[in-house]
């Protein structure tokens, strides 16, 4: 009896670290987006006062743009809206740099 329980125990084991993990990682790879709902509608330039771009990847299959208003909300735009095109085109035209990494430390021993 005693090795019969272990034995189930050890396929339920077995059968959990199986290859199907990673179609269940397929289908939630929207959790590590930070955009859950993105918006069409047109902000005002003024009241923008930070914009972000993230690239697709690390779990997130498409680009998210993100703004950061005056009084400090955060709005998902959705990039495919023409306005959202015409603008990010604007800003990378103008040259605007993000500040410099921070130099890495190395400890000497």
């Amino acid at each position: 009896m005693r090795l019969s329980a272990v034995a189930l125990l050890l396929s339920v084991l077995i059968s959990s670290l199986s290859p199907g993990q990673g179609i269940l990682e397929a289908y939630n790879t929207n959790l590590k987006c930070r955009c859950m709902q993105e918006t069409s509608q047109v902000v005002r330039i003024p009241n923008i006062h930070r914009l972000r771009i993230l690239p697709p990847g690390n779990g997130c299959p498409k680009t998210q743009i993100i703004i950061q208003l005056r009084n400090k909300t955060l709005v998902c735009l959705n990039p495919a809206a023409k306005w959202v095109q015409q603008f990010v085109a604007r800003v990378k035209s103008r040259n605007f740099h993000s500040t410099a990494a921070a130099p890495v430390m190395k400890k000497v021993p």
